[in-house]
């Protein structure tokens, strides 16, 4: 099979949708000139779509073939101009991996997007940090200089440990580029500093993690240029540094990679370091590695599929506990977050393997993940391929859950639902019956999303019967479709009810923090309604509504600490210590 043709069944096999699809060939075509959206074959240009969610695939979990009705369209752009992509490629790797990760990033480059490599290694002693001041920090130092004979002294020991270290940085450099040169790119090696070690004042912004202040070397002008020109630069972890002395000339010492892609990321934003014909700002974050995605205890261990950094970083990283079999998932977690504070709102992070080329070509057609976030995990437990799936991450929106009425902004409420379900609300009305049922509201963002859950009782029941949790409205600014906030909201939502007391529902957003009893979750939909597909990949079940109510379809979830405990798993609660959930788990 040639090249072109993998690269083919690579876009195909990616589970790209129309809207997807179409959004990507709008996203690279000639800035200058740019056509009209491509209309897909059996659909019409005048077509608006639903308001309240994504218009869900043809395909599904069931049935999944593999067929090009939605993902060919009459009119395909040029790809004359080209955007970015931050790589951290962190090693060690086989030749064969490499060679897979090379196809890969060939395959971008082909599809419009260059890449721009930081080199890591997971076998390379941490480098000596820099404080906010651009002086060494000794402790670190100490650590570099024990890889040396302790007969030298100090200064000479962390000379010659770092003359070592750049010496297997320089060789893995060029090992990576004849790999990169061999699939058919054209690498840049850079084998000297990139940047220099300056202070914290010279930064444009601060980021989450205290990094060491790298700013700008001349020498980046050479990458810059490369990446016009369609070449991949390739970096090592290296920036010069003032001598020990004020009257030694400046010396090159490592550095952290993951300092590096920050300063990367801030640099490349940088309006002044644009021109007209060529924008520098990466619109995509690539870490591969051994390890892959961030693991999920709502999977068992497979990865989170996507993370909305605003609402889940804290929880993640509190309950973390794959310290042994993913020793660097936060760490690149922590990268990824500082890195998008940078990058457009549209941007996302991917951590993946070395597995799968197919993953990253997927994420750049669609800026989402391979499945969507919010399925229930039993749907997607059985596949073999999840262990490998990639995580992707986004700097999303806040999420806030609130009990209390008098705290919901029911003008923004209003702009919101009108907005996406294109009907006037009887506002009025809709506060009287909230007053008396609201159970709780969920916003994410600036009211971008909302989801309101009530209270309720059947006709027939006997006093003390405790209400069901009954979801009244779902939805998402039409804006903001394509984006993720759909699953996430729809996560958060999954959080506060039937996903309630269960280890991974620990989310620092204002509601019960994971704590309490998972309940069961309601909702109707008219049976005519396109994202019905949607809603029953999500919900245990759905029944027709008798006599006159035939064109409604009620869902629901039902709780899902009980389905564990009917199937036997182990069930993990939000309050458990590490000890529980070793003696849990295995």
């Amino acid at each position: 099979m040639s090249r072109v043709q993998q690269l083919i069944l690579q876009v195909l096999q990616s589970r790209a949708t129309r809207r997807a699809s179409k959004s990507y060939l709008d996203m690279f075509a000639r800035a200058a000139a740019r056509p009209q959206p491509a209309v897909p074959v059996g659909a019409s240009s005048s077509d608006p779509g639903p308001s309240l969610l994504p218009a869900p695939s043809r395909s599904s979990l069931a049935t999944d073939p593999l067929s090009t009705a939605d993902r060919t369209s009459h009119r395909v752009p040029s790809l004359d101009q080209t955007y970015l992509a931050l790589v951290k490629l962190q090693g060690p790797f086989t030749d064969r991996q490499l060679a897979s990760i090379a196809d890969g990033l060939v395959y971008l480059q082909t599809l419009g997007l260059v890449c721009a490599v930081v080199l890591d290694h997971d076998q390379w002693p941490h480098p000596p940090r820099f404080g906010a001041d651009g002086e060494r920090i000794d402790v670190d130092a100490d650590e570099l200089a024990a890889w040396t004979p302790s007969h030298r002294s100090r200064d000479e020991r962390v000379g010659f440990a770092e003359a070592g270290l750049r010496d297997h940085m320089v060789r893995e450099l060029w090992r990576i580029t004849d790999a990169l040169s061999t699939a058919g790119a054209q690498p840049r090696p850079q084998a000297h500093a990139v940047v220099c070690v300056g202070t914290a004042n010279e930064l444009r912004a601060v980021t989450h993690e205290a990094r060491t202040p790298l700013v700008s070397d001349t020498s980046l002008a050479h990458v810059y240029a490369d990446l016009q020109a369609g070449h991949m630069p390739v970096m090592l972890p290296m920036a010069l540094a003032d001598g020990p002395h004020h009257d030694a000339p400046p010396r090159c010492v490592c550095v952290d990679a993951d300092d590096l892609m920050v300063a990367l990321t801030r640099d490349m934003t940088d309006p002044a370091l644009s021109s007209p014909a060529f924008d520098l700002t990466p619109v995509r974050l690539l870490v591969i590695t051994r390890e892959g995605g961030v693991p999920s205890h709502a999977r068992g261990g497979h990865p989170h599929l996507m993370i909305n950094l605003a609402s889940e970083y804290e929880s993640i990283r509190s309950s973390y506990i794959w310290h042994d079999t993913h020793p660097t998932a936060l760490r690149n977690l922590a990268m990824v977050r500082d890195c998008l504070a940078f990058m457009p709102s549209v941007a996302s992070g991917v951590m993946v393997t070395h597995r799968s080329p197919q993953t990253l070509i997927g994420n750049l057609i669609t800026n989402k993940a391979a499945y969507s976030p919010s399925l229930p995990p039993r749907l997607l437990a059985a596949r073999r391929e999840m262990r490998h799936m990639p995580t992707v991450v986004r700097a999303g929106l806040p999420v806030r859950v609130l009990y209390d009425m008098n705290r919901v902004d029911m003008d923004r409420v209003q702009k919101t639902l009108e907005h996406s379900f294109q009907r006037r609300l009887d506002r009025r009305a809709y506060e009287a019956r909230l007053a008396t049922s609201l159970d709780f509201v969920i916003v994410m963002g600036d009211y971008d999303g909302v989801a309101i859950v009530t209270r309720e009782h059947a006709p027939d029941d006997a006093p003390g019967t405790l209400p069901i949790a009954y979801l009244d409205k779902f939805a998402v600014r039409p804006q903001l479709q394509g984006s993720g906030a759909v699953d996430f909201l729809w996560g958060a939502l999954r959080d506060e009810v039937h996903g309630l007391g269960l280890l991974d529902a620990l989310n620092h957003n204002g509601g019960k923090g994971g704590m309490g009893t998972g309940r069961d979750l309601v909702w109707k939909s008219r049976a005519t309604n396109v994202v019905n597909s949607w809603y029953l990949e999500r919900s245990s079940g759905f029944v027709r509504l008798p006599h006159d109510l035939q064109r409604w379809l009620m869902f629901w979830c039902d709780a899902e600490d009980r389905l564990k405990q009917l199937a036997g798993e182990p069930i993990v609660p939000a309050g458990a210590r590490l000890d529980d959930v070793w003696t849990r788990t295995t």
